[in-house]
């Protein structure tokens, strides 16, 4: 018996492929008998009784995302461990499961129970002891200004592993690491694995490459004392703060995870295929 009572449909934009297939989420969840709520400004769009604010989306027992990657990660912040089931109205949309023409066999097939759970490691990320947004992608250091180097030290478990003069060092997880992570020349991790890739961007001296460490780790970023660029920490692409030259970020795996549904038939090396043509 499926136990999906409460379904939470998200979206950020108002085109009318979205309107229109929120309409149908709605109403093959309704014949369903399950209530369905949608984020509060997409419902005040698409006119619909039933709104919930982000902060409570995880009250739902499973989440609809309509969009692209980027729409999956901003619903990942607020879902705690509330199954996210995507269907890509993007671009690319690596992270979602069904596409706008095959969603509604998708849907019924989770509302028939024909579906597994995928949990997927986020990041801890500490500036100075102050906890930012957790990551499901990456966590990326890098120069306030585009097209400007920085000076960064990096150490991984307290082991001190040099400082260096690049674009940016970015910390991924293994769903980051079809992200930003390859583009910047790192290696796919399949994304039960438990680790963390540290992938150094446009290194100036090429004394580090791409190498992955244990999910336990806990790895640190610093600024050189005698450094005076300015530096950005961007989480999940959105620039989360300011990183001051007597500062520590220390990354590690967070607690919670992200849990996605997906289904028997359609897993990773799926999406490796029919998304990046691997």
């Amino acid at each position: 018996m499926n136990d999906i009572k409460k379904v939470a449909v998200i979206s950020r934009l108002s085109q009318d492929k979205h309107k229109k297939l929120a309409n149908e989420v709605v109403s093959i969840f309704e014949n369903y008998d399950v209530d369905v709520y949608l984020n509060e400004i997409f419902a005040k769009v698409m006119k619909h009784s039933n709104s919930i604010s982000m902060e409570k989306i995880n009250t739902a027992d499973l989440v609809i995302a309509l969009g692209g990657d980027g729409t999956i990660l901003w619903t990942a912040r607020y879902s705690d461990e509330v199954p996210i089931f995507g269907i890509n109205a993007g671009y690319l949309g690596f992270l979602t499961t069904a596409t706008l023409d095959n969603s509604e066999i998708s849907l019924q097939r989770i509302m028939t129970g024909d579906y597994v759970l995928e949990r997927c490691m986020r990041l801890k990320i500490l500036l100075d002891g102050e906890e930012l947004p957790t990551a499901l992608n990456e966590v990326y250091v890098t120069n306030e200004k585009n097209a400007q180097i920085c000076n960064l030290n990096l150490e991984v478990d307290g082991f001190n592993l040099g400082h260096h003069r690049l674009d940016g060092l970015l910390v991924s997880t293994p769903v980051g690491s079809t992200a930003y992570a390859l583009s910047a020349g790192g290696s796919i991790i399949e994304p039960k694995i438990k680790a963390m890739q540290i992938v150094p961007v446009n290194s100036v001296t090429r004394r580090i490459r791409p190498f992955v460490v244990p999910g336990e780790s806990k790895v640190t970023i610093s600024i050189p004392s005698y450094s005076t660029k300015k530096v950005a920490i961007v989480i999940d692409g959105n620039e989360e703060n300011k990183f001051p030259n007597d500062s520590k970020l220390e990354v590690t795996q967070a607690k919670r995870e992200t849990v996605f549904l997906r289904f028997p038939d359609y897993g990773f090396f799926n999406r490796l295929q029919d998304k990046l043509g691997f």
